[in-house]
């Protein structure tokens, strides 16, 4: 049987990466007392899965994970024995019991991201009015690295959905994108800080945090 499994990826923990986050779980749930299903072959691994993988130094109150077990614990079972062995800043949500499921990453389709930024400028409804105005632009293009090695330029604007910039102090702001996500179409977060460079300077920015808001899953019936 599969459980989805959601949960949150807090500051404590932003600089693990992907495949580190993949072992400390691996590790974490041969620690339970569930019914574990592994892998067949050489070297048996614990059978899960997860959605998007999240960038390193990016938080998040919306992951995803599947995890394959035998038999039909209830789910309020499986919740309790993986939160008595995940370390802080992991934080299990909720848990639902799927038979045969379709893959996680193939149901990603849109994401949500706040970004919170510290400015050191006297204005801040100037500074937004500029990220505002850099962001309605026909183009915004941003420097992306090939997998060979070499930079090219992409244009970011037709994966953004919808965005919003609101005043958080007098020297600070948050602006909330909504974006296309997963295999397809994907929006790099750190592509958003690019963006924001390019209408304020990367001086002017004393200090940011990007946050996975939701992560969006197709909607099976």
């Amino acid at each position: 049987m599969i459980y989805r499994l959601k949960f949150e990826k807090r500051e404590e923990v932003k600089y693990i990466g992907h495949l580190d986050m993949m072992r400390t779980f691996t590790r974490c749930i041969k620690k339970t007392n569930l019914p574990i299903k592994f892998s067949s072959g050489f070297n048996p691994r614990v059978q899960i899965a997860f959605a998007l993988p999240l960038a390193v130094g990016v938080t998040s109150e919306s992951e995803y994970m599947d995890l394959e077990l035998n038999g039909e614990p209830e789910v309020e079972e499986v919740l309790k024995e993986l939160k008595k062995v995940m370390p802080e800043g992991f934080k299990m949500l909720t848990c639902e019991k799927l038979d045969k499921p379709k893959s996680l990453m193939s149901l990603v389709q849109e994401a949500i991201y706040e970004v919170n930024v510290l400015v050191n400028l006297d204005d801040i409804n100037d500074t937004i009015a500029k990220v505002k105005e850099e962001f309605d632009k026909e183009q915004l293009l941003v420097t992306k690295q090939s997998k060979n090695g070499q930079e090219e330029e992409i244009d970011i604007k037709p994966l953004i959905i919808d965005y919003k910039v609101e005043e958080i102090t007098y020297s600070s702001f948050c602006i909330t994108v909504h974006s296309f996500a997963g295999s397809k179409k994907n929006l790099n977060p750190n592509f958003i800080m690019e963006v924001i460079y390019k209408a304020i300077t990367k001086d002017a920015v004393e200090d940011y945090n990007i946050h996975r808001k939701e992560l969006i899953l197709e909607k099976l019936t």
